[in-house]
């Protein structure tokens, strides 16, 4: 009788364990306040979104698919979901300088570009990224 309490008891500190890691990994990506007022420097030009372009085809493309829709080659392999660029309605919830952040500081599988693209790269693709939900 002890031996099945104490297996009750480490199954459920397991299960509730479990729980605590899954609902965690599947947590909505907050950024901080101050980065909801970070303005966009870099105008949506022909010339910034060609240059996104380039850079989401060589770094993003293959998770975040062709069309911006999360469905890239690897996306089928990853525990959390690349972001859909299409979701209209959570790419009009995200202003520019979260979507710069979350660039800029990856989590998860996504890496940081902090120190890959140079700030106006990393603005370039904030631009071309929107074009998704458009």
């Amino acid at each position: 009788m002890r031996f099945l309490f104490r297996l009750l008891v480490v199954a459920t500190v397991l299960i509730g364990f479990s729980y605590h890691i899954f609902a965690h990994s599947k947590k909505a990506w907050i950024v901080p306040d101050e980065t909801k007022e970070i303005k966009n420097p870099v105008k949506a030009t022909k010339d910034s979104l060609d240059r996104g372009k380039k850079l989401y085809e060589t770094n993003c493309i293959q998770c975040h698919g062709e069309k911006g829709d999360g469905k890239g080659s690897l996306a089928e392999t990853l525990e959390t979901k690349p972001a859909n660029f299409t979701d209209t309605h959570m790419m009009n919830m995200m202003t520019d300088g979260e979507i710069f952040w979350k660039i800029s500081k990856g989590r998860g599988i996504m890496q940081s570009w902090e120190t890959v693209l140079s700030e106006k790269e990393r603005w370039d693709l904030v631009n071309y990224i929107k074009t998704f939900a458009k």
